[in-house]
């Protein structure tokens, strides 16, 4: 009977650790799978800059799917990079790495890493630094989320932005910041994830000219642009250079 009994204990302990072992077998796959089919895949570059941090982007385009993103921006410890695997348009799978310095004159740089596990928008797991489990319960778990939510979307913007062809119209969402006049005027606003952007004030519809003889009343309020890229001859800039410009503005509802 005791025989029995433990083997019924030991039974049990490797079924209730098959689902932890799993959890991350499609991630696993649709990672191996991505990195096998680079090279098949359209990449396209970019960088984004938030506030002093500029962020060089690189992709990898299956069609008009983005399959991974990576970001790589320089640190006092070294430059850190991140891969971002999404599937369906959502962020699936992220790993972090970067050397960290020591405070020891002479030691070798300790390569750092972590990974990020999601379902559905969110984060169910984290493999911390010292390749143990961060619990969900920590504050720091909540924080990672969403700062890897946030760059990605971030940088999802400025890709769309720089994938947009020269003269089709494209719709950006955010909040108003105000109109910068200097030899032409310059419409900014920030999108959903807190990115800055401008847009020349060339050549809009009628929608743009009550903002502009009242910009300050309008600070602040969610709005919905159409704006294009074109090239345009701009004398201050040195001739003909590739802009985007705004073409019209919707408002949303007040509550």
């Amino acid at each position: 009977m005791r025989a029995k009994s433990l083997l019924t204990l030991l039974f049990c302990a490797m079924a209730s650790a098959i689902p932890a072992q799993d959890d991350a077998k499609h991630h696993r796959a649709v990672y191996a799978e991505t990195n096998d089919n680079l090279k098949s895949y359209k990449r396209v570059k970019t960088v984004f800059l938030d506030s002093e941090l500029e962020f060089a982007i690189e992709s990898w385009w299956d069609k008009d799917m983005v399959r991974r993103i990576d970001s790589k921006v320089a640190g006092e410890d070294g430059d850190g990079s991140e891969e971002y695997y999404i599937e369906d348009g959502k962020l699936l799978f992220a790993f972090r790495y970067y050397c960290a310095m020591s405070a020891e004159e002479g030691a070798k740089r300790v390569l750092v890493e972590d990974r990020f596990y999601f379902k559905d928008g969110q984060m169910f797991k984290w493999i911390g630094t010292d390749k143990k489990l961060v619990p969900k319960e920590d504050e720091v778990f909540q924080i990672e989320q969403e700062r890897l939510t946030t760059n990605l979307a971030s940088f999802m913007a400025a890709l769309e932005q720089k994938m947009a062809p020269v003269g089709a119209v494209t719709q950006s969402v955010g909040t108003f910041k105000g109109i910068e006049q200097g030899d032409y005027g310059h419409w900014n606003m920030a999108d959903a994830s807190g990115k800055e952007l401008s847009f020349f004030i060339l050549q809009p519809d009628e929608s743009i000219d009550k903002v502009l003889a009242d910009p300050d009343s309008f600070i602040g309020k969610k709005c919905t642009v159409k704006w294009k890229k074109s090239k345009e001859d701009i004398p201050e800039a040195g001739g003909v250079i590739d802009v985007e410009q705004i073409l019209s503005v919707e408002w949303a509802a007040e509550k």
